[in-house]
């Protein structure tokens, strides 16, 4: 899915970019600061969502999801905001958004609203010319979450011997909880790499992941490790 952030704070920025790269087949169209450029965006690019917040310096964002209603775009909505006022909750179902998430959010979560976003779009581009309820029921029943990993059930591209590095990495660190920059020196991997793996022992609930803006910069996430015998067994795996 081609999709365009609108968000005016740079770290809630890098968060929605972070969390949307960690999703497979989805390309980043622009990220705007203000309505104006995310309406001008729309007027050039092809876009499928938009990852949307509502207090944009002096304006709205709730006007883009008006711009797209009145245009009939066929574009889904994601509210990701700090407003949990009940007009503005109101006003986003009338305007038929598609997810309204409040700040703070978890990964888990933003994942289950973009994915059903792209589910549902994935059922209507596969409609038949004469619909039956079960094809409607693909488009408009809830979404089940998404089912966790598998602890063997390794990712495309991560292989057995890295995961074990990885875990052997963390099983000799002072504390339970660290960063992805502590293991680098160990594993001798790329940072992006090592989050790879970190991100997989999460799913499978040997690690658990949190998220804190911190200072300026990229996006901080920090891991706890919470079953110390399973990484045991993955890094004797090698």
């Amino acid at each position: 899915m081609r999709v365009l952030i609108v968000e005016d704070d740079p770290m809630v920025m890098r968060l929605n970019v972070e969390y949307l790269n960690r999703l497979d087949d989805m390309q980043l169209v622009a990220q705007c600061e203000s309505v104006p450029a995310a309406l001008e965006v729309l007027e050039r690019e092809d876009v499928d969502l938009v990852l949307l917040d509502v207090y944009l310096r002096n304006r709205s964002g709730l006007e883009v999801a008006r711009h797209l209603q009145r245009s009939g775009r066929d574009v889904g909505v994601v509210l990701i905001t700090a407003a949990s006022e009940l007009d503005t909750v109101r006003e986003a179902w009338r305007l038929g958004v598609s997810d309204y998430l409040v700040k703070p959010f978890a990964f888990e979560r933003f994942r289950d609203a973009v994915l059903a976003c792209r589910q549902a779009r994935d059922a209507l581009a596969e409609l038949p010319g004469e619909v039956e309820q079960r094809d409607i029921d693909r488009l408009f029943q809830p979404v089940t979450p998404a089912t966790p990993r598998r602890r063997g059930d390794l990712p495309k591209g991560l292989t057995v011997p890295t995961l074990a590095r990885v875990a052997a990495a963390i099983l000799a660190l002072d504390d339970d909880a660290f960063s992805t920059e502590a293991l680098l020196p160990a594993t001798a991997m790329s940072r992006v790499s090592v989050r790879k793996y970190l991100k997989y022992l999460a799913e499978v609930e040997l690690l658990d992941e949190s998220f804190h803006y911190g200072q300026v910069g990229r996006p901080s996430f920090t891991y706890r490790c919470l079953d110390r015998g399973a990484l045991q067994a993955l890094a004797a795996s090698a």
